[in-house]
């Protein structure tokens, strides 16, 4: 596992293990779509409180510094069964 895999899910875990606000992620290129250029990738507060691996988006307008989305949106773009398995197919945290 590279560097950069395992600092990610350290900052994955942190967001898990306590549970503040939806983080938002940096596009993953396999998932970017012209229909999806408004939008931002999060996970909902609910999949974080559940352990769900779930990669949803949200329109950008909605986007606050402090996203608190409960529950996921309608628009799923990724699933997965674990951590590593996200991280590994290329999710990262936003700036």
């Amino acid at each position: 596992m590279n560097s950069e895999i395992k600092r990610q899910l350290k900052y994955f875990n942190e967001r898990y293990e306590e549970v503040i606000c939806s983080p938002q992620l940096k596009w993953n290129v396999k998932y970017q779509t012209l229909d999806l250029e408004d939008y931002t990738p999060i996970i909902a507060i609910k999949d974080l409180l559940d352990n769900n691996y779930v990669v949803c988006a949200i329109p950008n307008e909605e986007v606050k510094f402090l996203l608190c989305q409960l529950h996921r949106t309608d628009k799923v773009l990724a699933e997965y069964d674990s951590l590593e398995s996200m991280v590994e197919d290329g999710w990262c945290m936003g700036t």
